[in-house]
């Protein structure tokens, strides 16, 4: 086989193209082969191929087929490739043309396609799930009014001694607490009354700083890292602060033998490549409010459903699954984006986006 070489359409080839004899001893490859490999085709030739591709698969027992098969490079990097094996008759005898190549760009495009086909099918659902909410919600609320009607008209009717006003008073407690819920609902659907203004998110923190800490407890050390130096959004304080006891109250479920909770600010610019890999979020400039905890973290399979109105991994009675539902719709309606961070060790980490306010005119 000594002086065969490879055409100039082979060699120019964008897959790697080597030829073996019948025993898998490499006689030529191409250029794209050199590359891919990281050997030169004159060191290559006279190996086994299988040798080359660091794999125990027995090349030649491929004949006719298309595998694909993990293989190294010459610095010893494993990545997927797909092969094809075919016998090709030359002056020469008979040789084994294997194609190769490289799949590591195609599988980051499929995994990048499957993340981004569970993002909108996430959406679709919390937008359905939503809908179905706040008509729910708006529905309920108007039997709850019928509710807190009639039962003053009994507590007007009923004389302060009366054994059967603290019946009264319970079922207008109870109808109370079922208009909460109605409340959480409509903010999760984003059908709640909010009154935005300009406000400065170190503010916020700062002013529920006090407040964070008794709902945490001793055990757990707070810290506050007020870092960006644009904090001014548009949105409802009081609900901003909803969002951060939310939080907090999760966090701290999350701890129970202590650990310590992070609120941190930041200014953040997102480009057009970074807001493509978070459903929803969109290039500009934001306030970054992030909420971190060293916990026990939030398993694989509960990620998926952080956001569902009414999905609690708590003990019955002890969570109604409405806390992160109404911070999702709470900062969804305020024009932002909430995400989990699957990475932190040990803990959760959870990120708020809300836009940066227009800077004010100086004049």
């Amino acid at each position: 086989m000594e002086g065969l070489v490879l055409s100039p359409l082979l060699d120019s080839a964008f897959d790697a193209i080597v030829l073996t004899d019948d025993g898998g001893v490499t006689v030529v490859m191409n250029s794209a082969a050199e590359r891919l490999l990281g050997v030169a085709r004159t060191q290559a030739v006279g190996r086994n191929i299988a040798a080359l591709l660091a794999t125990d698969v027995s090349l030649p027992e491929l004949t006719g087929r298309r595998v694909e098969l993990e293989i190294a490079c010459k610095d010893g990097i494993r990545f997927p490739a797909e092969l094809s094996v075919s016998a090709v008759e030359t002056g020469r005898g008979n040789l084994l043309a294997i194609w190769i190549r490289d799949l590591r760009e195609r599988r980051k495009a499929e995994d990048a396609l499957r993340v981004s086909e569970a993002q909108l099918r996430q959406a679709l659902k919390m937008e359905a799930v939503g809908r179905l909410a706040g008509g729910v919600a708006h529905d309920f609320n108007n039997v709850l009014t019928a509710i807190f009607g009639y039962v003053d008209l009994l507590l007007d009717a009923l004389d302060p001694t009366d054994r059967r006003r603290a019946d009264a008073e319970e079922i207008k407690r109870a109808a109370g607490r079922a208009a909460e819920l109605t409340r959480q609902l409509l903010a999760f659907s984003r059908k709640q009354l909010l009154q935005p203004r300009r406000v400065n998110l170190n503010e916020i923190v700062a002013n529920i700083e006090g407040l964070i800490t008794k709902l945490v407890g001793s055990d757990i050390d707070v810290r506050i890292e007020p870092s960006a130096p644009r904090a001014d959004v548009i949105a409802d304080p009081g609900q901003i602060e909803q969002v951060l006891m939310n939080l907090a109250a999760n966090a701290r479920d999350a701890m129970p033998a202590g650990g310590r909770l992070t609120i941190r600010t930041a200014t953040e610019t997102v480009g057009a490549g970074a807001a493509s890999s978070q459903a929803g979020l969109t290039p500009g400039t934001f306030v970054r409010l992030t909420v971190s905890d060293t916990g026990k973290g939030i398993p694989a399979s509960v990620r998926p459903h952080l956001f569902e109105p009414f999905f609690t991994t708590k003990e019955q009675g002890k969570g109604t699954g409405l806390g992160l539902a109404t911070v999702y719709g709470i900062v969804k309606q305020s024009g932002g984006w909430i995400y989990l961070d699957e990475t932190p060790d040990p803990g959760a980490s959870f990120s708020v986006f809300l836009p940066c306010a227009e800077p004010t005119s100086s004049l």
